[in-house]
């Protein structure tokens, strides 16, 4: 009775998957196709049967093929059958063409980092990158058989899970840390907090093919890079909506695969449409305009750190690596051993990169205090070095006690913001308050801009809009100083409360170290006394005492 039992519940499990049958210790499916079986990993199995490749009977030689003379080819244990080890593009690009080439398109495919490669070359051995640039960069891996990319960096074998892709922490893996905090950026923003007040009620394993409506409340990252709408068709090239080179040294206009998916301007409607799902028009266009006006900002920013590192460099105050007549490190990109090539590293590598991406992904903090903050502490860090080694020009600079040093560049600017108008918030920036022509030198920059194709017709529009009317959307128009005075005298509460509690205290016990020019102070004159009296004490091995 038991056999029979048992028989009859290996039937059922087997038919809910698969119609097959044994073979040298592998299962085959019905068209004779080894499917999940025999000395298979036992988990690898279990996540198998959660997959769509499970319902559509994919079995495992679907998928790891292989013939004779592949770079991964091997006999698998207790199996007759040659079997590939690393399934590669090629062989998803089977039943999933568009996907593998979309992405083969991508900046994800992109071997810029071979291309560039100094750090991981020249900086760190090469065992620390194994699991470190390589874990991550190995998205881009290209294969023996010249396929380009790691679809499990998204898609976890063996479910291959469309919810795992879409969970913002599947990007995170990689967009992470100091120089890319893409998913802390993501979950300080509005997006993130709302995900993660509503993950639980979400469904992120569904389709996104049929220019249907966004089926969930918030976006995680693959809405905005990758997923339809009723406009837009779903993609696996996460640069098809990206208007700017905001990683690179500069901000700069993307061209990438520009005859096959348009200039930035289409790209960039492509993610206004995503984002217009949810937003209205307006707030979207002026949020990505200053967004837009922060990556050209920081080009003029960088273009001081250049212009330093270059002088430096000329006056041979600073020099590159060079080993057999090559150069291995370049001023204006990197260089570890001496402190403004270190600087210059990271107001673009780090800081620099926080404010831009920052700006355009919500993340307030990253481009103020792990942004513009910090970048604009590199500045004067590099011109302060540079004055103590004895550069004039530098020197002037430190000397000076004029708040307009801090602004060593041209301004991009816009008249308020996207979330509303504040009648207060425009009143005491220095450069507002002290140049009567800030407004014309700002226009004429945002003029040049648009004028040279790094902001479209329809932004300039925009700019001239609010730029026209710039005493209502800065607020100066409105009067609220009957609040401001209100808040005033609350802080002066505060501050009198501060200064009694804190400021004005002095405890009455002296501390322990009081310096005096010439005296070295110490215990007291009694503590010394006692200290010298002392019988001088011996210790006794016998007795264990002193």
């Amino acid at each position: 009775m038991l056999t029979v039992v048992l028989v009859i519940v290996a039937g059922v499990e087997a038919k809910k998957y698969h119609s097959g049958f044994i073979c040298s210790g592998v299962t085959l499916g019905s068209a004779g196709s080894p499917i999940p079986g025999g000395s298979t990993t036992v988990k690898a199995i279990d996540q198998w049967k959660e997959s769509q490749h499970a319902i559509k009977n994919i079995g495992c030689i679907d998928c790891h093929k292989a013939e004779k003379g592949d770079f991964d080819a091997f006999y698998c244990p207790d199996s007759d059958i040659l079997v590939g080890r690393h399934p590669t593009p090629k062989d998803c690009a089977e039943c999933h063409q568009q996907q593998v080439e979309e992405f083969a398109q991508s900046k994800h495919a992109h071997q810029f980092w071979i291309i560039k490669n100094d750090d991981r070359s020249i900086f760190e051995p090469t065992i620390t990158t194994r699991h470190g640039c390589e874990q991550c960069h190995n998205i881009s891996i290209v294969w023996p058989d010249k396929s380009v990319g790691e679809c499990d960096a998204c898609h976890p074998k063996h479910t291959f899970s469309r919810a795992v892709a879409r969970q913002p922490e599947t990007c995170g893996e990689c967009h992470i840390g100091p120089d890319h905090p893409h998913i802390e950026i993501y979950l300080e923003s509005k997006h993130g907090n709302i995900f993660r007040a509503k993950e639980k009620q979400m469904n992120l394993n569904y389709a996104s093919k049929d220019l249907k409506k966004i089926p969930i409340e918030v976006p995680t990252c693959a809405t905005c890079h990758m997923d339809g709408n009723e406009t837009q068709p779903s993609t696996h090239n996460v640069s098809a909506r990206l208007a700017w080179e905001s990683q690179a040294a500069w901000s700069y206009r993307t061209v990438w695969l520009q005859d096959k998916l348009g200039d930035w301007t289409i790209k960039r409607a492509r993610m206004e449409a995503i984002c217009k799902s949810c937003h209205a028009p307006e707030f979207v266009e002026t949020y990505f305009l200053t967004a837009d006006l922060v990556n050209l900002q920081y080009n003029e920013l960088r273009r001081v750190f250049v212009y330093w590192v270059k002088k430096l460099n000329k006056n041979g105050l600073i020099k590159e690596l060079e080993a057999n007549g090559k150069k291995y490190s370049d001023v204006v990109l990197n260089g570890w051993d001496e402190e403004p090539e270190h600087l210059m590293y990271h107001a673009w590598h780090h800081e620099g990169r926080r404010f831009r991406h920052g700006a355009i992904m919500m993340g307030a903090d990253y481009t103020q205090w792990h942004g513009i903050w910090e970048l604009q502490n590199d500045l004067v860090e590099l011109i302060r070095w540079a004055a103590e080694h004895g550069d004039p020009e530098a020197k002037q600079w430190v000397n000076s006690r004029h708040p307009s040093k801090f602004m060593p560049y041209p301004i991009y600017d816009i008249p308020g913001n996207a979330w509303g108008i504040n009648p207060l918030a425009n009143k005491v920036p220095f450069l507002y308050v002290n140049y009567d022509d800030y407004w014309d030198r700002v226009y004429q920059n945002v003029k040049y801009a648009y004028e040279k194709g790094l902001l479209s017709e329809k932004q300039w529009q925009l700019w001239l809009k609010r730029y026209n009317n710039k005493e209502h959307y800065l607020g100066t128009k409105y009067n609220a100083d009957s609040v401001y005075n209100y808040y005033l005298q609350l802080n002066a509460i505060d501050t009198k409360a501060m200064n009694e509690q804190v400021v004005n205290m002095q405890l009455p016990g002296k501390p322990f170290y009081q310096p005096r020019p010439g005296v070295i102070a110490g215990p007291s004159e009694k503590v010394i006394k006692q200290q010298l009296g002392r019988k001088e004490e011996k210790y006794s091995p016998e007795s264990g005492t002193k």
